[in-house]
């Protein structure tokens, strides 16, 4: 897989979880070179067409009403027009993206992934931080480049699990890249936000569910959100992720 940035290997690390950690503090603005610009440029404006071709969705009314009922008003935008609070806007957002069934798709040796996935819940976190929309592309090509390297070496479906799995640690990496955390800060939050959130491939089985598409955007990215800068000064377990 061509790499779109590159890792300092100046950096001393023990861990896996350490060295994804260290790679999503160490992005800067400069390692996005003009081709991959234009690539995530490209990306970005493929995940909002997709997420305005689900706005007339039944679930997206029923999420607005309870949005309206159980959260006061945030600050983060959700597609289609409104406000709410940053996780509930993640899990709108990323779950627009997905229910076409349209979205982009890196394909890898024993499984996949939607690297799209992650766009709701690093706009949410952008918004939230009051990022720059360099910093947005920054931290969504952070997300791309660790789900998809983590999907090429772990082939988690061929062991049972669904492929959303890894979207803790790209999302989790993302968004911390955002809140400004340090890299040791980042690397208990995805930590913390993977061993909670392991998803089973079984969500796959036919009869597909409508769930299907709205579950990984749940645990995912809603509960990255909802705690993510608090979770990061809690220490991880330095087993939650493993060379393979």
């Amino acid at each position: 897989m061509p790499q779109l940035m590159s890792f300092p290997r100046e950096v001393e690390v023990s861990s896996a979880v350490e060295r994804i950690a260290v790679f999503a503090a160490s992005a800067q603005p400069e390692h996005l070179k003009s081709d991959v610009r234009q690539l995530f440029k490209r990306n970005i404006l493929d995940s909002l067409g997709c997420a305005i071709a689900g706005l007339r969705g039944q679930p997206f009314q029923a999420l607005r009403e309870q949005f309206e009922d159980y959260r006061a008003a945030g600050r983060c935008t959700l597609i289609g027009g409104g406000k709410t609070s940053a996780d509930q806007a993640a899990f709108f957002n990323s779950s627009l993206v997905r229910y076409v069934d349209l979205l982009d798709s890196y394909m890898a040796i024993g499984g996949l992934c939607h690297p799209s996935d992650n766009f709701g819940t690093i706009l949410a976190a952008a918004e939230q931080a009051g990022a720059s929309g360099e910093e947005f592309m920054l931290a969504l090509a952070v997300a791309y480049e660790i789900q998809c390297r983590f999907t090429a070496a772990v082939p988690v479906m061929a062991k049972g699990f669904n492929h959303a799995t890894q979207l803790a640690i790209s999302a989790a990496a993302g968004a911390g890249k955002l809140f400004g955390l340090s890299a040791d800060e980042i690397a208990n939050a995805i930590a913390i936000a993977t061993v909670d959130n392991v998803s089973l491939a079984c969500v796959h089985a036919e009869p597909v569910s409508q769930w299907k598409g709205f579950s990984p955007r749940n645990d995912r990215h809603a509960r990255c959100l909802r705690g993510i800068v608090g979770q990061a000064r809690f220490h991880r377990s330095e087993r939650s992720v493993r060379r393979p």
